[in-house]
This record gives C-alpha cells, sequence and structure tokens, in this order.
C-alpha cells in the first residue's frame, strides 16, 4: 500500500513539475520563466473554468476539472511567492512583519 501511495505522490509531482520555476530568483531568466508559468497555469485556469460551464462534459470530467482548480488556484499561490520574493530582493516589495515573543531571540 506504501509502495503504491508513493508511486502516486511521484506521479503527481511530475505533473506539477512544470510549474517550477527554477531560475534563480535573482537572475534575469526568473521573470521571463515566472512569466510563462503564471501565463500558462492563468489560461488552463481560464480554460478549464469555460469547460466546466459548459454542456459538452459528464458529471465525472466535471468534478476532475473543478478538482483541476482547486490545484490551479495553489499553482499561482505558489508563482505569487515566487514573485513577492522576487521583488523583495530587488528591493521593490515591502511587507510590515510584526514578531510574537516566541519569534524573539531573547537570548542576545
Amino acid at each position: 500500500m506504501k509502495n503504491s501511495l508513493d508511486v502516486k505522490l511521484l506521479e503527481e509531482l511530475s505533473n506539477l513539475e512544470y510549474y517550477i520555476v527554477k531560475a534563480p530568483v535573482g537572475s534575469k531568466d526568473f521573470w521571463k520563466e515566472w512569466q510563462e508559468k503564471f501565463s500558462r497555469v492563468s489560461m488552463a485556469r481560464i480554460a478549464t473554468k469555460k469547460l466546466i460551464k459548459s454542456d459538452k462534459i459528464d458529471y465525472e470530467e466535471m468534478m476532475r476539472y473543478r478538482s483541476n482548480l482547486s490545484i490551479y488556484e495553489e499553482v499561482l499561490q505558489y508563482l505569487d511567492t515566487l514573485k513577492r520574493l522576487a521583488l523583495q530582493v530587488r528591493g521593490c516589495y515591502s511587507q510590515d512583519f510584526e514578531f510574537d515573543d516566541e519569534d524573539i531571540d531573547l537570548d542576545i
């Protein structure tokens, strides 16, 4: 059973590997690759929504496409996180952080 789950996990990772931005965040190739991935997942999301709204698919297919929509949303969150990180590296984006007592090392 465990091997079966491991194989399924590897298959899922393989399916998502396309969306991994491999260029280093600070490199000039990052934005080109990021835009390519972002455009691809955005268009896939739009196409999926269009298919779901059409009468051309049965219930099982519709449920599978709805599941894909959820995955696309998570990929977009990943890409957004990378974008914010890249902008922070360039000094173009700042976010105010609030530290809790647990985050502060008092043993200075």
